[in-house]
């Protein structure tokens, strides 16, 4: 099997449009492996609220994502893309966070363009120049350790500038030396077919519109290499330990939630029970 950052990039070069897994822990991304995924995404909100128990704002530091990630590579066989938001400062931390998540394990590092706001829950914080997105993004290619990672321009231009600024904004990160380019905010066809026209990359979009999402044949003529569609895992996920925690709380049975509980067969593959009874066996001498 590739390594993980090789098979990143076929995945990338491939005509077809492959899904991704959005993924938030070591424990979903184990899953998503079982389940045959071949990318994994963890996206900054859901990184801050499972790592962290914090909501999508600047109480995440570069070492919490770093030190997610790794336990996250440690334990999945895939390749893993991270929202690694806008470097984490200047062009000088650019380059200290990626050289961070090479050494993490991770296949594809997603720098983005939305400005980092010094309050939480602004609506719309805008994005940073193009001049400086350029210059991260440069500085994220001259970091690379490994030419088998990949630096992913991330941008939201889409959703909140005028269609030919969006396009200026495409062209000028394809020429940084980066090798995917990451669309968050597309509100229709027209816009992405319009970004594949901009740049020959193979382009990563994250919940494009529903007429466009469900058709991977549209998506995987314009350019479109992998799809996300957002974190509905970790929202069910949430809810799902809600109501069962809710339940014993309020009394119920715990025979009631016999039908929603893992089978032990599945516990079992999921924490690796075999391998490790396997190492056992074999290396332990007493």
């Amino acid at each position: 099997m590739p390594r993980p950052r090789e098979l990143f990039r076929e995945v990338l070069s491939r005509p077809s449009c492959t899904l991704a897994a959005n993924i938030f822990d070591p424990l979903s991304a184990r899953i998503a492996g079982m389940l045959d995924y071949e990318v994994c995404v963890l996206s900054g909100s859901v990184g801050k609220v499972a790592n962290l128990g914090v909501p999508d704002i600047v109480l995440s530091n570069m070492s919490d994502v770093v030190d997610h990630c790794r336990r996250i590579t440690r334990i999945a066989d895939v390749c893993l893309m991270v929202d690694a938001e806008d470097g984490f400062g200047n062009v000088v931390n650019v380059f200290r966070t990626v050289r961070e998540m090479e050494a993490a394990g991770v296949a594809g590092i997603e720098i983005e363009d939305n400005f980092v706001p010094r309050r939480f829950n602004v609506a719309d914080p805008g994005l940073v120049s193009t001049e400086e997105q350029v210059g991260k993004l440069e500085a994220a290619v001259a970091a690379r350790t490994d030419p088998a990672t990949v630096i992913v321009a991330r941008s939201a231009a889409l959703g909140l500038c005028p269609l030919d600024e969006a396009l200026e904004r495409i062209r000028a990160y394809s020429q940084t030396g980066t090798e995917a380019l990451m669309l968050t905010g597309s509100r229709s066809r027209e816009q992405i077919e319009a970004a594949h026209q901009a740049t020959s990359l193979p382009l990563c979009v994250l919940n494009p519109p529903a007429d466009a999402r469900n058709d991977r044949d549209f998506l995987a003529a314009n350019g479109v290499r992998i799809l996300m569609l957002g974190n509905p895992t970790f929202a069910a996920a949430v809810q799902a330990i809600y109501d069962s925690l809710k339940h014993l709380k309020d009394g119920g049975a715990m025979e009631v939630l016999g039908d929603r509980m893992a089978y032990p067969e599945l516990l079992r593959q999921v924490n690796r029970t075999d391998e490790f009874l396997a190492l056992q066996e074999k290396y332990m001498r007493e």
